[in-house]
C-alpha cells in the first residue's frame, strides 16, 4: 500500500511540473512583481503635432474678425446707405459701394411685416424680388448695348439685386404704415408715393453709376416702376 502511494506521488509531481527540455514546448516565466514597476506621471504626458504651436494658435484665434465682418455684413454701411435712400442723398459715397446684406435684410423685414397681418410671403418676396432683379438687368444691358460691358458699363446682376434692394426701403415704410392705416384712399395713395419714390431713386441710381444709361432713366424707371408696384400690391392685398 506504501509502495502504490508513492508511485501515485510521483506520477502526479511528474505531471504538474514544469516540461523537460526534451518536450520541445517553450515555456513562459511571468516573473515576480518587482520586475514590473509601477508607472509614473510622466508616462502617460501628451506630445502636441510637431511644428503647432499652441500660443500662436490662440493669438490667431483672439486676432480674428468678427462674424459679420466675414460674412460681409456691414451694419454701420447698411445704416449710412438706408438714410441715403430715405433722404434722397443720391449722391452719397456709400451708395456706389452697395452689398447684398442690406438687401437680404429690407426683404426679410418686409416678410415679416406681412407676417404680422396674416400674410406668409417670405419665399414671394424673395422669389418676385430676385426676377424683378433679373428682368431690370436685362432691360439696363440692352439699353447700354453689346459692347458696353468691355468698357465698364452697366452694372452686372450682383450689383443689380443690391441697388433695387436698397431702394425697397420706402416700400417697407410702405407696409408698416398699412399696419396702423385701414385700407382706404390714405394706403392706396401712400402706396403709389412709395413706388414713385423707389422706382425714380432706382433709375437715378441706375444712370449715375454708367455714364451710357444717363439717356435712358426714364426707360429704366418703367420696369422699376413696375416691380415695386407689384411689392405694393402685395401688401395691401
Amino acid at each position: 500500500m506504501a509502495e502504490w502511494q508513492l508511485a501515485y506521488d510521483n506520477t502526479v509531481t511528474h505531471r504538474s511540473g514544469p516540461p523537460s527540455n526534451n518536450s520541445g514546448v517553450e515555456w513562459y516565466n511571468t516573473g515576480s512583481a518587482s520586475d514590473f514597476p509601477a508607472p509614473s506621471g510622466s508616462d502617460y504626458s501628451y506630445n502636441a503635432m510637431p511644428g503647432y504651436n499652441m500660443a500662436g494658435a490662440s493669438a490667431s484665434f483672439e486676432d480674428e474678425q468678427p462674424l459679420l465682418e466675414e460674412l460681409g455684413i456691414d451694419l454701420q454701411g447698411i445704416l449710412k446707405r438706408s438714410i441715403a435712400i430715405l433722404m434722397h442723398r443720391l449722391r452719397s459715397k456709400s451708395l456706389m459701394d452697395l452689398d447684398m446684406g442690406g438687401p437680404l435684410l429690407f426683404t426679410t423685414l418686409l416678410s415679416a411685416v406681412h407676417l404680422l397681418t396674416g400674410k406668409l410671403h417670405f419665399g414671394v418676396v424673395l422669389g418676385w424680388s430676385v426676377v424683378g432683379s433679373a428682368a431690370v438687368w436685362f432691360v439696363v444691358s440692352n439699353l447700354a448695348g453689346p459692347g458696353a460691358h468691355h468698357q465698364g458699363g452697366p452694372p452686372g446682376i450682383y450689383d443689380c439685386c443690391c441697388l433695387l434692394g436698397y431702394c425697397m426701403l420706402p416700400m417697407l415704410a410702405h407696409a408698416l404704415l398699412s399696419i396702423l392705416v385701414p385700407k382706404g384712399a390714405l394706403t392706396v395713395g401712400s402706396a403709389a408715393l412709395a413706388v414713385l419714390w423707389s422706382g425714380v431713386t432706382a433709375a437715378k441710381l441706375f444712370s449715375r453709376r454708367s455714364q451710357m444709361l444717363e439717356e435712358h432713366m426714364y426707360l429704366i424707371m418703367y420696369p422699376c416702376l413696375l416691380m415695386y408696384s407689384a411689392f405694393a400690391l402685395l401688401t395691401i392685398y
